[in-house]
């Protein structure tokens, strides 16, 4: 058995992934989730389920909650938390409150940093997005985009703090735009989904904007090699930013058409407004190359799996 692994927001799109991913690297995955089982919605359930094929999965132990606390105090084996949870709860809201999901995030954590160093955990490894600030470009954005930015940015740089602080290595992974199997269904490739498989076009409102698109499988390979090298090498940079394909959000549209349409045999039109209005800046985009990927083989499952659930 190798290095354990404590992986937190196992139930959310990429954390399955990076849960298969960290399994096929060789850790050992325990996944403490929030709540209990009966009280996931059917696309988290099935995430779960899957999660549970690879990891030590234990319900109802938020993270920095007492029951975390003796999760984690059960155990000498922990070598690296890996912190993937956050509040995001209405987080394309406008209105989002990022005082409050901070406080949140927070909650605990000094106290849970501190024992898991205790307890012989060497590295933490927290994950962060593209749109916090600071991240986003060349130059970087010196502002976050959106109040969940904001509250990711303020809890980051709070967590990097209480890490260090009680003598763990820190560092920070930078997810950009990821999709793929398992994504949420409301998800901008969802919707194009949902639009073919009922015979309509759907329509690109926004696509000027510059993004940086990451298959989930391949996002999570560079997680578990960036885990893997803060483990094994101090001097490891402490952050990292995996890039995919930077493009248009109408490219990005027209390549998931194109793919689809090849595998599915049938028109998968999309049609394109005209954006006169940018609340987010025109790009956000990471920087560092992502592994390998077999790409006919991700396309294949990846419209395999929105055909099985029509």
């Amino acid at each position: 058995m190798g290095a354990v692994v404590l992986l937190t927001g196992a139930s959310s799109f990429t954390g399955m992934w990076i849960a298969e991913a960290l399994a096929q690297a060789g850790f050992a995955v325990v996944a403490p989730l929030l709540r209990d089982r009966g009280d996931y919605d059917p696309e988290r359930a099935a995430r779960i389920t899957r999660v549970e094929q690879v990891a030590e999965v234990v319900f109802g132990v938020p993270f920095g909650s007492p029951a975390f606390l003796d999760l984690v105090r059960g155990r000498k084996d922990i070598a690296a938390l890996a912190h993937h949870a956050a509040d995001v709860t209405g987080y394309r809201d406008p209105g989002f409150d990022a005082t409050a999901a901070f406080d949140r995030n927070l909650a605990g954590a000094p106290q849970a940093l501190e024992l898991l160093a205790a307890q012989g955990c060497a590295v933490a490894l927290v994950t962060g997005t593209v749109f916090e600030a600071g991240e986003g470009g060349d130059p970087a954005e010196p502002l976050a985009v959106t109040p969940y930015g904001l509250s990711k940015t303020l809890t980051n740089v709070a967590l990097q703090h209480h890490a260090s602080w009680a003598g763990l290595r820190f560092g920070r992974f930078v997810i950009p735009s990821p999709y793929g199997p398992f994504e949420q269904q409301r998800s901008f490739p969802a919707y194009l989904f949902r639009s073919w498989f009922a015979g309509e076009t759907p329509a690109v409102r926004t696509p000027l904007y510059l993004r940086d698109h990451l298959p989930a499988p391949r996002l999570a390979r560079a997680y578990a090699e960036h885990l893997a090298r803060l483990l094994a090498d101090p001097a490891t940079p402490g952050v990292c930013r995996p890039s995919g394909w930077i493009a248009t959000q109408g490219a990005f549209a027209e390549k998931v058409a194109a793919e689809a349409a090849r595998r599915l045999g049938r028109p998968c039109p999309v049609a394109f407004a005209e954006q006169t209005e940018f609340p987010e800046p025109l790009r956000r985009v990471n920087r560092d190359p992502a592994p390998d990927w077999d790409e006919a083989a991700f396309w294949d499952a990846y419209v395999g799996w929105y055909q099985a659930r029509r």
